[in-house]
Order: C-alpha cells, then sequence, then structure tokens
C-alpha cells in the first residue's frame, strides 16, 4: 500500500464527491485524518486535505485494500510524494505556507473563491468551512496565525476579523467595518495582533471580516483601508479590490476642498446607505483627535463624526466638512438648536432654546490646531440663521 500507486482520477472525483457529500469534519472523521495544515487540493473552486483525499481516493482505486491510514502520511514515502502525486494526475494542490506578499494574496483570493463556493443559500458557510483552511482560529476577535505569516512580516499578518455585534454593532455595514482594537489583559498579544492587521493594509493583502448567524458563518473579503491610534478604530472595507490609499495619516489637506459630494444613496428604494459615512469618521478624528472641542469629552465610544454641510444636503464626506462631537451634543446641532459663528469662532445658542452651558458646552470658542473649511462653517451657519428666523436680523445689522 503506497500512495506513488494512486492513478484514478476518477478515484479521487469519488473521494471529493464523499467530502461534499458527509461535509469536512465527518468525513475527516469517519478515516482518521486531521484538518490540512499546509497543502489543499483545489477543485471546481473549492479546497480540500489534499492527503485525506488522497488516502481515501486510493480506496476508491484498490477496494480491496482500502483507504491508506493516515498513519502512513506521518514520515516517508507518502508524506513527500502525496502532492506529486495528485499533480501528475492533473489536479491543483496549493502550498498555504507563502514565502512571498505575492504568494500569501494569491492564496488569499483562492481562499475566498472555495468560501464563495461554499456558500448555502443564504450566502452562509459551516463554521468548519472557516476554519478547516486557516481563515479563522482562536477565540479572540482578530486571527493572525503568526506562525506562517511571519514568513512575509515580523509581526504576522491578520488573517481574520471577528465581529460578533454584540459591543459595537452600529460600526458594521454593507459597504464595511469601523474595527475596534483589542482591548485585553494581554498587552502585549494586543498590540501584536494590532501592528499585524496594519501590516495587511501596507502590503495590500486582503482580510475576511466573519460574523456569526448561529452555528453558520457570514464572511467577507475586505481591506484594511487605514486606523487612527486616538480612537483605536481601523476602517475595514468590503470588496474585491484594495483601496487606492492607505489612511494612515491625516491626509485631509491634500485636495482641493469640494462643499459638495457624497455618495449617499438609496438601496431597494427606501433604505438610504451611506457608503462614506464609516471613512467620514475616521478622517474626522485623524484631523482634529477623538475629542469633542465643545464639551471636552474624549472617550472616542462616546464621539461622533458631525457634519457641517449635512450629508442629506449633499455635504462632502471630506472631513474639514466635519467636526468630532458627543453623541448627545451632536443631536442637538443638527436640531439647529446651536451653530459655530464663522467669524468668531464660537458657537451660539438660539435666542429661544436652551443655553450653550445646558447644552454642556464648556468650551464655546473653537481652538483646534486644524479647523473646518471657512466654506463649511458659513454654509451651516446660514443654514442656522435661515432655520431659526434670524437671517434678516443679521443681515440688517451687518
Amino acid at each position: 500500500m503506497r500512495i506513488t500507486e494512486l492513478t484514478s482520477a476518477a478515484a479521487v472525483h469519488e473521494a471529493l464527491a464523499e467530502y461534499d457529500r458527509r461535509g469536512g469534519p465527518a468525513f475527516r472523521a469517519r478515516y482518521g485524518f486531521g484538518p490540512s495544515t499546509q497543502y489543499y487540493l483545489s477543485h471546481a473552486g473549492r479546497l480540500y486535505d489534499a492527503k485525506a483525499i488522497a488516502g481515501v481516493a486510493y480506496g476508491y482505486q484498490y477496494p480491496s485494500d482500502g483507504p491508506l491510514p493516515h498513519d502512513k502520511f506521518y514520515g516517508g514515502e507518502a508524506a513527500s510524494s502525496t502532492n506529486p502525486v495528485l499533480r501528475a494526475m492533473g489536479f491543483t494542490v496549493f502550498d498555504s505556507h507563502s514565502e512571498t506578499v505575492e504568494a500569501e494574496r494569491e492564496w488569499r483570493l483562492t481562499l475566498w473563491e472555495n468560501l464563495l463556493a461554499r456558500r448555502d443559500s443564504s450566502g452562509l458557510v459551516t463554521a468548519d468551512a472557516v476554519r478547516a483552511v486557516g481563515v479563522y482560529g482562536n477565540f479572540r476577535g482578530i486571527w493572525v496565525d503568526k506562525s506562517r505569516t511571519q514568513r512575509i512580516h515580523p509581526d504576522g499578518v491578520t488573517i481574520g476579523l471577528k465581529h460578533t455585534g454584540q459591543h459595537y454593532p452600529d460600526d458594521l455595514d454593507e459597504s464595511g467595518v469601523l474595527y475596534h482594537y483589542p482591548v485585553t489583559r494581554q498587552r502585549g498579544r494586543d498590540l501584536g495582533e494590532v501592528n499585524a492587521t496594519k501590516a495587511a493594509a501596507t502590503l495590500r493583502l486582503p482580510v475576511f471580516v466573519i460574523t456569526e448567524h448561529g452555528d453558520r458563518r457570514g464572511v467577507q473579503l475586505a481591506w484594511v483601508e487605514g486606523w487612527e491610534d486616538g480612537s483605536s478604530l481601523f476602517l475595514v472595507k468590503f470588496g474585491d479590490t484594495p483601496p487606492v490609499r492607505v489612511l494612515d495619516h491625516d491626509r485631509s489637506e491634500e485636495q482641493p476642498f469640494q462643499l459638495e459630494g457624497n455618495r449617499r444613496r438609496r438601496r431597494n428604494g427606501t433604505v438610504v446607505t451611506r457608503p462614506d459615512q464609516a471613512r467620514f469618521k475616521l478622517e474626522v478624528f485623524q484631523r482634529y483627535g477623538p475629542r469633542c472641542p465643545l464639551t471636552g469629552i474624549a472617550v472616542p465610544q462616546m464621539v461622533e463624526a458631525a457634519h457641517l454641510r449635512g450629508d442629506a444636503d449633499g455635504g462632502t464626506s471630506d472631513a474639514r466638512n466635519g467636526l468630532p462631537m458627543n453623541a448627545a451634543l451632536h443631536r442637538a446641532f443638527d436640531a439647529h438648536l446651536f451653530a459655530i459663528n464663522p467669524d468668531t469662532l464660537s458657537a451660539e445658542a438660539r435666542p429661544d432654546g436652551p443655553s450653550l452651558e445646558s447644552m454642556g458646552i464648556a468650551h464655546p470658542k473653537l481652538t483646534l490646531e486644524r479647523l473646518p473649511h471657512p466654506d463649511a462653517l458659513r454654509w451651516r451657519y446660514n443654514e442656522w440663521l435661515r432655520c431659526t428666523g434670524r437671517e434678516r436680523e443679521v443681515s440688517a445689522n451687518r
């Protein structure tokens, strides 16, 4: 009984069909194999444990001998001959232990093709489909598999990001996710995972965002588009292509300012989507920091990115059209309870509304190192005057 005697492609196809019929865990358990850790046979867009398939295929070709036992593959001839035998029959075998960034990118895109092929009618896959090929492999939110990916980066490179939706449900939408840095008692490991996720961005390698749906998993191909250390946020965007540039620092002054223009749109005729909102928040935090300048609140989870010219009014997603504000004050701002005078840079409350003090505005004058664009401030102030009926009053006093 030697693996080099396996010559029947039809027998391999029978083993592949049985794997699909039983499912990976049951197939491996039946024949005593564990999940592959390096080599995978690729067929019809799907990945299979190369040794397990070869061992079972041997039994299909030689029924009197039965499947080649799993212990025949550890050391000796079978360990080094399995892949050449499969390749000689025309099958593709991948080595997941990439030595270059280009090979790792190809491997991850192959993983994505495999996951697409294994989706059910709801677009979900089994937990085994995710774990068996190394898309995810532990209980933590960020999966790096440092022992494998350290070959291409000293910190390793993040592969999977698990989003449970329990702590930050609003940060996930159809276009991507604002993913929070890990915060555990293992600070050194947390930092390593942050650096590995930044490495995925700089090396332009895709990652997989995983969500739980009972005993099944949703998986999206994604790219780390940027990060902001002050708020401990990664910007992760779904899609087949990498971002044009990595947002690793404030770039808001690199382009001419335009007050109008966003990608707000309706889905299914009723639901409004805002695909730029996550990026807008990250870029606002990069420009000003995750601190509300009017109240002094500097807890990132309590601070939002407020548009000056609103998204619904066609306002741009340029960070210069925004300000960081604590969530409650943001509501007051959108309700036109106050505005910021573009000439004095000071907050003004509407005469018939609550005072600045009652709204928690302890620092009414903007003293930021970088300020919003004057056009955005003036548009918002004029809109506030219009909404409060003070346009004529102010014009008469000019």
